[in-house]
């Protein structure tokens, strides 16, 4: 296929056009970037490295930065720890919980570089602790001239502040013995009580081939190495119980069924402690209210032979001073919830409170109750006169603190004053927050690589009409650079970013957001924490071609089935998009286009629909280094609306391709069923690093009424969040190669993965290495974009790859994020050379045959500008 003229003009640009605005700054930070760059695209920001020097060097830097001698700070007679080694003999022993237990670990490594030990071997110890004592010197002596002034003193405390970076970790052979030690414990906790655990130092390399040890090390390093032999396993021959309380024996053997220790498996503490959590999860929820895990005890027998273990399993009181059994003791006694009270406020006066019982519940207050009863006892899952349930101790201060309505919820039980033994009474003391609150806050925007600022004034009330829900307000002014689709420069022809000023595109519009609690109870569990949204807004857009308007309205419910899993229904989703007016440049862009998809997407449509979406998430709820996060989303519109648009025989309007559509209003209504997914895995590798990955995958299929997506449902490839390689919506869709009149690719499939390797560098700054896979396309062949279409066979080899750097600034609060990708994988470039180290010639070659000059492949750079982590 031979490839158009205007690809002439892919090789060209400057700097400042392909960073965009924050290219000058990138440009005088980078000096090793300072080469020609050039455009592949019109449109498209192209960083090319001309000479190979701006790769070594920097490179080179990293290299000799990371092989400095580490042992530079290590006194003499004492040994850098290089390695622990654990060598395992053995099936049945997890080695990374081995590692875990070591108690003294060598320095932390950045892709194997100790890269924390190289920051901290920069400056002498002594030396910074000395320009450190008198700075606080100083700061003493201008301390006792502030107060003289009667100003407040400052702190001097930078000699006691931490070193930045990791200093270096020095062989104990106490903590090595320790570990041999653990090491021992825990294989008998695992159910190897005869395994054998040795350690030994080395002063010598580890031959890379074969067995033993090789030369000796140059530099005082050691290695420590744990030989483990696990030994026979012993198993559980026989399993009892005792229990002195007669109904607590009654309650364990009815559920004696699903004890977690079974004849036969092999003995394992962990095992153990979970049986002892079930048992006690068990009485607690029957009104133990006083039971805990520790009255859970084992007596094992490991000399019955051939390696068995006998285990009885024993509930009574190990720390009484005579009498260890539960009968006739609070531990042993079934409680009962007699009052339930709660204080809505702190009584800082000290005077007596109001009290108002509602429904058997006694609320207390000052001078007047802020909540109405109903909505507050929503969220109070403890009944007075019921039996205690822990179920429902946890729900009501899960509930309480997630209306986000209450600085603090504390949870008492007071069995004073109940009058017989077996009641107990409950009080809830909850502490108001603000009601009220207004917000400022103004940021700079990187929307596909276009600087912009927006401002956001906001209002919250976290108490509508006394119900514990919510409104809140938000009016949102932005101005940005984007790009046009008609206006072209003298020089390249490639389109212009601002006529008469740098922010040609203004956005404005306010949002409205109500939430109430506890919607359709009947529906609903009480523990499901359900709530009824209902969102409004209203955006106007006024760019260099045209003019447009969203207004947006949803109305639906989201509940937790679990504390991990949560769903979302909006039954009312209805968005109304408007192009009041556009430029005859325009106009005649979009004829001369031919392409359905942008016609359509700049003509007056509305989406009436609805959606629903599943959400998964582990964090802060499981016990892990690894948080799971899982999100389905289906999307539909116009389906039932068009249904009963044919059975009412309602006139059909036609449009220049001959098909036929139903219109609301007058307006034509977009038809389609949407699914996408996103999938993502956060793994900590220590303190200082991890690693996340994300894939996501969706498919759009549109329907009669508008015979594509709307460009606001469609998917896209690029930016910030996504493949970073590539400005947003400039990748894809497939291999489809044309010139790049405006960042508006878009398709409806997609398929992207994602892979960061994060780690903390100095203070605030935290860097990254990444790599993204993924590109769009379209479902069926469209002869205006060849190559745009999904094929099963095609697909993995219209897959782009980007690699990249980053770094971030990270405030807690909020995070500055900054990403340098390289194009690794270009689709658009024909079979055989769109990876980056493979030869260019076809391309190169049809570019000379076209401009008579040779011309040479560039790499292509990308800079994004984020806010908070991609994934």
């Amino acid at each position: 296929m031979q490839i158009p003229e205007l690809l002439l003009l892919e090789r060209t640009g400057m700097l400042q056009q392909g960073l965009g605005a924050q290219g000058g700054w990138v440009y005088l930070a980078l000096p090793f970037l300072r080469q020609a760059w050039q455009q592949r695209k019109i449109g498209r920001r192209t960083l090319s490295l001309r000479s190979p020097t701006g790769h070594i060097l920097p490179l080179l830097a990293l290299v000799l930065f990371g092989s400095c001698d580490p042992t530079k700070r290590v006194a003499e007679g004492d040994y850098l720890l290089k390695e622990n080694r654990i060598l395992l003999s053995g099936e049945g022993v997890d080695p990374d919980e081995l590692a875990a237990i070591v108690k003294q670990k060598s320095n932390k490594r950045i892709l194997g570089v100790p890269f924390y030990l190289g920051l901290y071997n920069l400056r002498d110890p002594q030396t910074v602790l000395l320009k450190r004592l008198r700075h606080d010197s100083l700061c003493a002596q201008r301390n006792v001239e502030r107060l003289a002034k009667g100003k407040r003193e400052k702190h001097c405390d930078r000699s006691s502040r931490p070193r930045t970076g990791e200093p270096p970790v020095l062989l104990d052979t106490n903590l090595t013995a320790r570990t041999t030690e653990q090491f021992r414990l825990y294989l008998q906790k695992e159910g190897f009580f005869k395994a054998v655990v040795q350690d030994s130092v080395h002063h010598n390399h580890r031959k890379w081939f074969g067995t033993g040890r090789g030369r000796r090390y140059s530099q005082p390093k050691v290695e420590v190495e744990y030989t483990v032999i696990p030994g026979p396993e012993y198993r559980y021959r026989h399993i009892s119980f005792i229990v002195d309380d007669p109904t607590i024996e009654v309650y364990i053997k009815e559920t004696w069924d699903q004890c977690l220790l079974k004849t036969g498996a092999r003995f394992d503490s962990d095992v153990l402690d979970a049986e002892r959590l079930r048992i006690t999860a068990r009485l607690r929820e029957l009104g133990y209210l006083f039971f805990t895990r520790d009255l859970v005890v084992y007596d094992a027998d490991t000399a019955v032979g051939d390696h068995q273990v006998d285990i009885i399993l024993r509930a009574e009181r190990p720390y009484a001073n005579t009498d260890r059994g539960l009968k006739d003791t609070r531990e042993g006694t079934i409680y009962t919830v007699k009052d339930v009270t709660i204080l809505t406020q702190r009584n800082d006066r000290g005077v007596p409170l109001d009290t108002t019982e509602f429904q058997g519940y006694s609320i207390l207050y000052q001078d007047a109750l802020a909540y109405r009863p109903k909505s507050l006892l929503s969220s109070v899952f403890l009944r007075p006169n019921e039996r205690y349930q822990q179920s429902n101790s946890d729900n009501t201060y899960r509930r309480l603190t997630g209306l986000r309505v209450f600085d603090r919820v504390e949870l008492t039980y007071d069995t004073s004053g109940t009058g017989r033994p077996g009641l107990v009474n409950a009080e809830i003391a909850l502490l108001p927050s603000k009601e009220q609150s207004m917000s400022l806050e103004g940021y700079m925007t990187n929307r596909g690589g276009f600087l912009g600022t927006t401002i956001s004034v906001g209002y919250r009330h976290r108490n509508l009409l006394r119900t514990l829900g919510y409104i809140q307000g938000q009016m949102n002014l932005g101005l940005e650079a984007q790009q046009s689709f008609t206006g072209t420069s003298t020089a390249s022809n490639q389109p212009l970013i601002g006529q008469n000023s740098f922010f040609n595109t203004i956005a404005i519009g306010p949002e409205v957001t109500i939430g109430f609690p506890r919607p359709f109870t009947r529906f609903f569990k009480q523990s499901s924490g359900s709530r009824l949204l209902f969102n409004t807004l209203y955006n106007y857009q006024r760019r260099p071609d045209f003019i447009r308007t969203l207004a947006r309205a949803s109305l639906g419910m989201e509940w937790n089935e679990t504390r991990t899993k949560s769903i979302g229904l909006y039954p009312v989703d209805l968005s109304v998009i408007k192009i009041p007016s556009t430029s005859p440049e325009f106009d005649e862009f979009l004829q001369g286009s031919n392409d359905p998809v942008y016609k359509n997407s700049y003509t007056d449509h509305m989406i009436i629909g609805g959606r629903s979406n599943f959400t998964w998430n582990t964090q802060g709820v499981v016990r892990s280094r690894t948080v799971r996060y899982y999100k389905a989303t289906v999307e539909t519109s116009g389906n039932l609306l068009r249904g009963l648009h044919k059975l009412s025989s309602k006139p059909t309007e036609t449009d220049t391709t001959g098909h036929e559509y139903y219109t609301v209003a007058g307006i034509r209504y977009a038809q389609f069923v949407k699914l996408d997914n996103d999938f993502r895995v956060n793994h900590t590798i220590h303190d200082r690093s991890s690693m996340a990955f994300r894939v996501a995958a969706g498919i759009g299929i549109p329907l009669a009424n508008l015979n594509v997506l709307p460009f606001e449902t469609s998917f896209f490839g690029g930016g910030a969040n996504g493949m970073r390689a590539w400005r947003a919506r400039s990748l894809g869709p497939g291999s489809y190669s044309a010139p790049l009149f405006a960042y508006d690719r878009i398709g409806e499939i997609r398929i992207e993965g994602n892979a960061e390797y994060r780690f903390k560098l100095i203070g605030y700054l935290e860097g990254a290495l990444f790599a993204d896979v993924g590109n769009i396309w379209i479902r069926n062949k469209d002869p205006n974009r060849p190559g745009a279409e999904f094929e099963v066979g095609d697909f993995i080899s219209e897959l782009g790859v980007g690699t990249g750097v980053g770094a971030r600034l990270n405030f807690d609060f909020f995070i500055v994020r900054f990403d340098l990708g390289l194009q690794t994988k270009d689709p658009s470039l024909p079979r055989g050379e769109r990876w980056l180290f493979q030869p260019k010639d076809k391309y190169e070659a049809q570019l000379q045959e076209l401009t008579g000059a040779p011309v040479d492949y560039k790499a292509v750079f990308n800079f994004n500008l984020g806010i908070g982590y991609p994934f």
